[in-house]
């Protein structure tokens, strides 16, 4: 379920807003003079959203790095010690 509200409201019943957070709302959309401003969420859903932003930015990382060159792993050690 998403809410929306105005700041104004957040102001007066912010308690009741984080209940409706830990209630199961997806998000709170704050606005201000109509137009959306902020989003409120769960602290949890906030934290899998990070977590899947990385995923995303590692799978992105690994799909560039296919095209990449490669060399034996002794090589790269020979390197490192050389």
């Amino acid at each position: 379920m998403t809410t929306i509200i105005p700041v104004s409201d957040l102001r007066r019943k912010t308690s009741d807003v984080m209940k409706t957070l830990r209630e199961g709302s997806d998000v709170v959309y704050i606005t201000q003079h109509g137009r959306p401003t902020a989003v409120l969420l769960d602290y949890d859903q906030y934290e899998a959203l990070l977590a899947e932003l990385e995923d995303l930015a590692d799978l992105a990382s690994l799909e560039e790095a296919v095209d990449e060159p490669s060399r034996p792993y002794e090589e790269f050690l020979a390197e490192l010690e050389g």
